[in-house]
Parts: C-alpha cells; sequence; structure tokens
C-alpha cells in the first residue's frame, strides 16, 4: 500500500477531494444535493487526479526532469513502476474518470459538463504531455489553479444544482489558490532539476526569493532551506482549509 501512496502521491489528493466537498456544499446551500452524485463525483475526482499525478511522473522521467540523483518523486527512478505501465495506468483512470463525468452528464441532463471536464482533463494531460506542456513554460500554476480551483468546484456544483452557481466560483479563488500553493512548493524544490533539464517553471523563474514571496503571497505559510517539507504540509493545509470553508458555508446556510 505504501508503494501506492508513493506512486500516486496521496500527499496532493485533498488538491481534489476538499473542492468536491466544497461545490456540494454550495449545492447544498441552493437546496440541490445527492449522496450518488457526490460519492460519483468524489471517486471520478479521485482517479483523473490521480492519473494527472502518474501522467506527470511518467513525462517528467521520459523528459529528464526526475533524476535518480535529484527527483522527491521516486515512482519511476525507484522503478517502483515501468514507465510503460505507469502511462497505462494512467490512460486508464483517464478513461475512468471520463466514463463516470459521461454518466453524470447524461444522467443529471447537464452536456455542459463535458465541456468542462475536456478542459480539465486537457489541463491535467498536457501540463507536462505531449504538445504544449505548460507546465514548462512557467504556466502550471494558472492552469492548477484553473482546474482546481472553479472548474471542480463550479463543476461540482453543476453536477448537484443542475445549473451554474456563482457563489461556487466565488468560493474556488481562495482554495484554488492554496492548490496552487503545493504546486509552487513542490517546483520551489525542483527548480534545479527542472533547470537542468532545460525548463523553466514559474518557481525558476522567480527565482528563490521570489518564489518564496510568491509562495507566502498564496499560503501565508513557509519554511526556508528545504522546500520538500512544503509540499505534504500544504497539501494537509487545503484539506483542512477546504474542510473548514465547507463547514463555514454549511453553517451560515
Amino acid at each position: 500500500m505504501k508503494k501506492w501512496f508513493i506512486i500516486l502521491r496521496a500527499y496532493s489528493w485533498p488538491a481534489s477531494l476538499a473542492p468536491v466537498i466544497l461545490g456540494s456544499v454550495v449545492a447544498w446551500r441552493h437546496g440541490a444535493f445527492s449522496w450518488l452524485d457526490f460519492a460519483l463525483t468524489f471517486v471520478a475526482a479521485f482517479v483523473v487526479h490521480s492519473a494527472a499525478n502518474l501522467a506527470n511522473t511518467y513525462f517528467d522521467f521520459k523528459n529528464g526532469v526526475d533524476r535518480p540523483e535529484t527527483a522527491d518523486d521516486r515512482g519511476l527512478v525507484d522503478n517502483l513502476m515501468t514507465p510503460r505501465a505507469m502511462l497505462l495506468t494512467a490512460l486508464g483512470l483517464f478513461a475512468a474518470g471520463g466514463a463516470i463525468g459521461l454518466l453524470l452528464a447524461f444522467k443529471n441532463g447537464v452536456p455542459s459538463l463535458i465541456w468542462l471536464g475536456a478542459a480539465g482533463f486537457a489541463l491535467a494531460w498536457f501540463y507536462t504531455g505531449t504538445g504544449f506542456a505548460y507546465k514548462y513554460r512557467t504556466l502550471g500554476d494558472v492552469g492548477i489553479f484553473f482546474a482546481f480551483g472553479p472548474a471542480i468546484v463550479t463543476g461540482t456544483a453543476l453536477i448537484q444544482a443542475r445549473a451554474f452557481l456563482p457563489e461556487a466560483l466565488w468560493a474556488s479563488i481562495p482554495l484554488g489558490l492554496l492548490v496552487v500553493g503545493i504546486l509552487h512548493a513542490n517546483n520551489m524544490r525542483d527548480a534545479r532539476g527542472d533547470g537542468e533539464a532545460g525548463f523553466t517553471t514559474l518557481a525558476a523563474a522567480l527565482g528563490p526569493r521570489g518564489a518564496l514571496k510568491f509562495y507566502y503571497a498564496l499560503a501565508r505559510l513557509a519554511e526556508r532551506g528545504d522546500y520538500s517539507v512544503l509540499v505534504p504540509e500544504t497539501g494537509k493545509m487545503v484539506a483542512v482549509f477546504g474542510l473548514l470553508l465547507s463547514a463555514g458555508l454549511y453553517i451560515a446556510a
């Protein structure tokens, strides 16, 4: 089990699961909630996020970003899984998540969910995948904000309420910024390896001081020196913040 937690990067799961809870609470405030839809959305977010993590690991390894002496993501560099098996697992999980999304779109009569889901899949795959690979062009923070903030929160509310809820969009912004904190801490940690591979993330472009200031702006929390500590700790903070925000909206209803 520990092997799979490492391969799937379990520390990052709050980034997709907390937005599902938040979006569901917003929909409940508007008089719409289904436990079945919640369960299906929760599973879809989990499998698609896991698929995106695997695809990111695969392409970082393939592009020479993750190496045994520098990589903190140990799935492939420690031979916990073969590259081919990881790619096939990622594709399988993407397919499973897509199938659940299509089921929800047709069951609930929300065809716009298909377009929102397609945008989310594109953001997940092309983060480091073939083609644009926007992570390496300093656009990773922007893409992750939209994917794990507005897309998941408003998409979840859309599934539950069968309509776009502006409140879900506004509620997604602070949570999306904290999720970017996970990514930014990860890129701060990997800035040297990314640079040696010839790629530039926002953290690398800003430099150590600028990247740390940006992180402060995102989360108001950092520890000097060992940036690897920030990645799982920011993931925990996202989970706590997302649950507290959801609880606050529930109580205020």
